[in-house]
C-alpha cells in the first residue's frame, strides 16, 4: 500500500549518473522519508520504497543479475533484492509478470480500450493508480506525492547522459537508452511540474546539472531547511 507520509520529506533516488555515494550518506543520515528507484535500493537498503516499472527489471534482480561497477556478483545482487525490508512497488501493467505477493501493483490509471495500461502523462492523484510517464522516476514522485510528502527531493534525476557519456550510476541497462527516451523523461517531469505546483506540493531538485526543472539547490541546502520545508 501507499505509506502515509503526510507532511513529511521524500526523497526520491533515480538513476542517473550524478547521483554519488555521498548523497545517499546524506540521506540516510538525514532520516527523511525515501524511494529507491530501480537499481538505487543496491546503495539505499534501507529506503522505505523500492520502486521499479519494468517487470523484467524485477525478474532480473529476484533470479540475480552482476552489477560490475558495483563490484557485486549475480548471487550478491539476488540476495541484496531479497533481504529489501522496505515496501516493493512497481505498476498494473506490469503486473501479469511479477508474481512476488510481496510487490504492492498500483493501478495504471490510463488504459486502452481493452483494459491494458498505456503511457500517459500527468499526476494521478487516485491514492490507488499511477500515471506513468514513460519512466520509473516520474513513477516514483507520484508514490511519494500520494503519500502526502511534501517537499519532495529528487536525486538521481538527470534527464540526460553526462559529460563523458554515462546514462547510470550503477552502469546502466543491458540496452542502451535512446535519446529519445530522455525526451520523453523530460516531457513528463516537465508536463508534472505543474500539477504538483497547483496541487501544493514543493519538490526541489537536487540532481547536480539535472536537465529536469523544478526548483533547484543542492542537497545539503535542502537537508539543511528540510523543516522548515515540512
Amino acid at each position: 500500500m501507499v505509506p502515509e507520509w503526510k507532511g513529511r520529506v521524500a526523497v526520491v533516488i533515480g538513476g542517473g549518473p550524478s547521483l554519488t555515494m555521498i548523497h545517499v550518506e546524506q540521506v540516510r543520515a538525514a532520516g527523511v522519508r525515501c524511494i529507491a528507484v530501480n537499481d538505487a535500493y543496491l546503495w539505499a537498503p534501507w529506503a522505505d520504497v523500492s520502486y521499479f516499472a519494468d517487470a523484467s527489471w524485477w525478474a532480473a534482480h529476484t533470479a540475480g543479475t552482476p552489477k560490475p561497477m558495483l563490484k557485486l556478483s549475480a548471487a550478491n545482487v539476488r540476495a541484496r533484492f531479497a533481504a529489501f525490508a522496505g515496501q516493493k512497488c512497481s505498476i498494473q501493467s506490469q503486473q501479469p509478470n511479477i508474481t512476488d505477493d510481496a510487490v504492492h501493483i498500483l493501478r495504471n490509471a490510463r488504459t486502452d480500450p481493452n483494459g491494458r495500461g498505456i503511457h500517459a502523462n500527468g499526476l494521478s492523484l487516485d491514492p490507488g493508480a499511477l500515471l506513468t510517464g514513460s519512466n520509473g522516476g516520474w513513477q516514483a514522485t507520484n508514490v511519494a506525492a500520494l503519500a502526502g510528502a511534501n517537499p519532495i527531493i529528487l536525486l538521481g534525476m538527470d534527464g540526460q547522459p553526462s559529460q563523458d557519456g554515462r546514462t547510470h550510476w550503477s552502469g546502466g541497462h543491458v540496452e542502451p537508452t535512446p535519446q529519445e527516451a530522455y525526451v520523453a523523461y523530460r516531457r513528463s517531469f516537465s508536463i508534472g511540474e505543474a500539477e504538483l505546483k497547483a496541487a501544493g506540493i514543493r519538490v526541489i531538485n537536487c540532481s547536480p546539472g539535472s536537465a529536469i526543472g523544478f526548483e533547484k539547490m543542492t542537497l545539503e541546502e535542502a537537508l539543511d531547511i528540510r523543516d522548515k520545508l515540512a
